[in-house]
């Protein structure tokens, strides 16, 4: 298998084994540093496929998120605003590669969504994508994950407007100690990361918040956080200044939003809202 070593095997719990004979691929969506992800079919099922890289040039980094991404608690997670994981494979065909299927969505995120014209961002919509994500995160927090990539593009959205919460490569058990072996130490995206995270401290769930803070601020500018900025600078200002995303100017918001926002992207964790309270405050939007 090439990746797949002595000392990092792949076990795929039976509950979600999948016969990868059963499985053609159709297209190719996208690719990443890990992996590429098709539409495919399975048993006559049109889903997606994600895909590990054998030839990658970091295979640590490759196995931890693949292997964050099909533990059994990811596997378990089962809500309308989270990706379903339907079946794994350590593989034997398709070349071989490490591979697991999920619902097929769409071949849109938020991120498309954002940077689409013709798209009207009101108040509304707004509040209910948000609502929608923060329903998915509550689920994700309340199973023990901290999911740690939250941002536009990791939100498949469906034709009939459902947000659904995908890529769990980066993510934790909360309960994992530092020497479990299924722990992934990925970072994610820096942008979105909080500042004790930057810091190298471990992660809560109050880190998730942190981020959906940050994707508060994209809903309403519809801007990318930092565009343009040095990453290294970015990160000394954010742990070091409290530097966090200029707040748009030129239309009206509401005050409310701007407290969440900027209480949920907080510096201090123990200040940011949990992600329950979040959820509670964008469903009784008034």
């Amino acid at each position: 298998m090439g990746i797949i070593e002595d000392s990092e095997s792949l076990t795929v719990p039976f509950t979600w084994s999948l016969d990868i004979n059963e499985v053609s691929i159709s297209q190719l969506l996208g690719s990443g540093g890990f992996g590429s992800v098709y539409e495919a079919k399975y048993k006559n099922l049109t889903v997606a496929l994600k895909q590990l890289h054998t030839n990658t040039k970091n295979k640590k980094a490759a196995m931890q998120s693949f292997r964050a991404e099909t533990r059994p608690e990811v596997l378990s997670l089962s809500h309308r605003n989270i990706v379903k994981t339907l079946g794994v494979s350590s593989a034997s065909s398709l070349d071989d590669k490490p591979c697991f299927i999920m619902e097929f969505v769409s071949t849109k995120t938020l991120q498309h969504l954002l940077h689409d014209q013709d798209e009207v961002f009101d108040e509304w919509r707004r509040i209910e994508l948000a609502n929608q994500i923060s329903k998915g995160m509550v689920f994700i927090h309340q199973n023990g994950i901290v999911h740690l990539d939250l941002k536009p593009v990791n939100v498949l959205m469906t034709n009939d407007g459902v947000c659904k919460i995908a890529d769990f490569g980066c993510c934790q058990y909360i309960e994992d100690s530092p020497n479990t072996p299924t722990r992934s130490y990925l970072t994610g995206t820096f942008a979105y990361r909080a500042p004790e995270l930057l810091k190298g401290e471990d992660p809560t769930y109050k880190a998730d918040v942190y981020s959906f803070g940050i994707l508060l601020w994209q809903l309403w500018s519809r801007e990318i956080p930092y565009k343009l900025q040095n990453h290294q600078v970015v990160i000394f200002r954010v742990v070091s200044c409290n530097l966090r995303p200029p707040l748009p100017t030129g239309f009206e918001i509401d005050n409310r939003y701007i407290d969440l926002m900027t209480s949920s992207w907080s510096g201090n964790p123990e200040n940011r809202p949990t992600m329950q309270d979040v959820s509670d405050i964008l469903e009784n939007w008034r």
